[in-house]
């Protein structure tokens, strides 16, 4: 039976090719054969596989277990940069804040994503006495200040990289007790840092991103008015620019601050009707009039945020509804705010309506992907502001009480 199974193949192939042969012969003269196109390898293929793994802690170190050559592959420089590029926004990782004991990190992610806090810990031991102040991150990058040194650390807390900037001369007098806010950035301002060069810097002779650090110092003067002083490091040069300032006569908090284009940052300070406004391109320190009075001066309930179009935005929480503010030119040329949306948080997160007395508060906002943090009696969320979806915070409940808080995102590659 096989044998003759054998045959009839023969002859079905056999007359396959006569028939292709006889058609050919009748068939017009044929065009030239096209080129033979070259596959990519195999493991040209499997870094294109790889690079499509979720942008999440534990995907590339898994990716590494199965063997040495996926662990070749995934820690490659080149291909951890192609990762990060192909992702584009890195995930939230965590929270950092200051409580008595200093900066703390708290992960947002559920096993086996969750960063242990001690991989995060404090990028030096400090001696007794000195503590260090948390004033930001972005780009992956962290900002602390030592009072007592007077020094200002930059610090990757996935790398453990640091880098040491002490204080410009201005911001040194009462030493320097007030200063007080700060932001940091990578490389010339925006496009998320991940692709700028490496350049030493780092304390321990290692390469660091190109960073700017921005100190913000207060004081009052002889008008009972409120004098804000700005000056912007750049560790390309190495130097402290000239400072700049201005004055406003209301009281004034906190606000955090967010990245408007490449070279705009905007909170830092807020009061009843306006907060800061820093242009890093030109050098200027303006103040932007919110559309409405906020009747309070507390981060809780405001926040300056991106709109769809990556302009400055301004977020206003009264409860369960959050009312969407962006900036826009009238006929006349004329910038003003313009209501965009409101959001009924209690409908969209589907919330009892026996928490309708306990009001949501903003928790934090994270730029990289557009979201604002809420914190609620039954949990925290995080809500995309341009898609409307939302998902639950893990572990915040940690952080809840807190009131100066962090988001800190990054892509996780150690």
């Amino acid at each position: 039976m096989l044998l003759k199974f054998q045959d009839l193949a023969r002859c079905f192939i056999g007359s396959e090719r006569a028939a292709a042969s006889a058609i050919k012969t009748c068939a017009a003269p044929s065009l030239p054969a096209p080129a033979t196109v070259s596959l990519p390898d195999n493991e040209d293929l499997l870094r294109e596989i790889l690079l499509r793994l979720p942008p999440l802690p534990s995907s590339l170190p898994r990716a590494s277990l199965v063997c040495k050559r996926w662990r070749r592959l995934v820690s490659d420089a080149g291909f951890l940069r192609r990762f990060r590029e192909h992702h584009r926004t890195p995930p939230l990782l965590g929270y950092f804040f200051n409580d008595h004991r200093g900066p703390v990190f708290t992960p947002t992610l559920a096993p086996p994503n969750s960063i242990p806090p001690a991989r995060f810990s404090l990028p030096q031991q400090q001696p007794a006495g000195e503590r260090l102040f948390f004033l930001g991150c972005r780009h992956g990058l962290a900002l602390l200040i030592n009072r007592r040194r007077l020094e200002a650390i930059v610090w990757d807390p996935v790398t453990n990289r640091q880098a040491t900037v002490a204080y410009p001369s201005e911001f040194t007098t009462d030493n320097g007790a007030h200063c007080c806010r700060g932001a940091v950035l990578s490389g010339g301002g925006g496009g998320g840092g991940d692709g700028d060069a490496l350049v030493p810097g780092g304390d321990d002779g290692h390469l660091m991103r190109p960073f700017k650090v921005i100190l913000i110092r207060t004081e009052i003067n002889h008008d009972h008015a409120s004098v804000f002083i700005m000056c912007v490091y750049e560790s390309g040069t190495g130097k402290w620019g000239n400072t700049i300032s201005t004055t406003i006569l209301s009281p004034f908090s906190n606000l955090p601050n967010v990245l408007i284009g490449n070279a705009v940052l905007c909170g830092f300070f807020q009061w009843s009707n306006g907060f800061l406004e820093l242009d890093l391109d030109r050098q200027r320190l303006g103040v932007i009039e919110t559309p409405v009075s906020l009747h309070s001066v507390d981060s809780s309930i405001s926040r300056v945020v991106r709109t769809q179009d990556r302009g400055l935005g301004l977020a206003i929480l009264s409860r369960f509804s959050i009312q969407m503010w962006g900036r826009k030119a009238d006929s006349g040329g004329v910038v003003g705010w313009v209501l965009q949306k409101t959001i009924q948080v209690d409908k969209l997160l589907s919330l009892p309506p026996s928490m309708d007395s306990l009001p949501a508060r903003i928790l934090g906002y994270d730029e990289d992907s557009n979201a604002i943090h809420l914190s609620t009696s039954t949990g925290a969320f995080a809500i995309q502001l341009e898609s409307m979806q939302f998902r639950e915070l893990f572990n915040v409940y940690r952080i809840g009480s807190y009131y100066s808080c962090h988001p800190y995102a990054s892509f996780y590659t150690a």
